[in-house]
């Protein structure tokens, strides 16, 4: 029997999962060592990009052949708008940000880069391409959290805190749902189609491990 679609592109984003899962940024964060101005430029930028994403979200909801995909897009697209409004607003704050900070920050090269090629699929792309798309997001985040909750560090507060919201059975249903969208579409979509998802999903999974090195490095436009 022929593996799901969506065990075949994770397995093939292994290598790439792998330099995420020993990133310094996440190997520091677990510690508890990683340099503050490097978490707080992570928030910005991934506060950011959330809005961005929210709106990809919306777009798959105007894709969707049926009420359940659409309710499924639509509350996702919700979520990501709390979380803006109320979990990057809560670190903002615990790191001295002001609501200006968050929304007039630049985006950061990979933030911009990340962001184009999301819009990009959502506007040209099937609702499955737009899936293989987001479905990195959801899905590292989710196996990162897991991955550093045990052991996490007691201190810095804020750094437990991000471990504990992305590893708790909250965050981890809407990835379930997106993955098994992922699934059902794949099983509808014809040999190009996947070929594209397969495409959409690998970028994802490389700008997921460009966007903790961006922090990292405390990326800068050059010029």
């Amino acid at each position: 029997m022929r593996s799901l679609l969506s065990q075949q592109l994770k397995r093939s984003a292994n290598p790439i999962r792998r330099a995420i899962f020993a990133h310094p940024f996440l190997q520091e964060l677990h510690a508890g060592t990683l340099p503050m101005d490097r978490f707080t430029y992570f928030v910005l930028q991934d506060y950011r990009y959330l809005l961005d994403f929210a709106q990809v979200l919306c777009l798959g909801g105007a894709k969707s052949p049926d009420l359940k995909t659409l309710e499924i897009f639509t509350r996702h697209a919700l979520i990501a708008v709390e979380v803006e409004r109320t979990f990057h607003a809560s670190f903002g704050k615990s790191l001295g940000l002001s609501q200006s900070d968050l929304d007039q920050t630049p985006k950061g090269p990979v933030t911009e880069a990340y962001t184009r090629h999301l819009q990009a699929v959502a506007r040209g792309g099937s609702l499955a391409e737009i899936v293989a798309a987001v479905l990195p997001c959801y899905w590292i985040y989710g196996e990162v959290g897991k991955k550093l909750y045990k052991n996490r560090p007691r201190k810095p507060k804020i750094y437990r805190e991000w471990i504990e919201t992305y590893a708790s059975e909250e965050y981890w249903r809407p990835v379930r749902e997106q993955i098994r969208l992922m699934n059902e579409l794949g099983r509808r979509a014809n040999g190009e189609e996947k070929r594209r998802m397969r495409s959409h999903f690998l970028l994802s999974s490389r700008y997921e491990f460009l966007f903790w090195d961006q922090a990292y490095r405390l990326e800068e436009w050059p010029v």
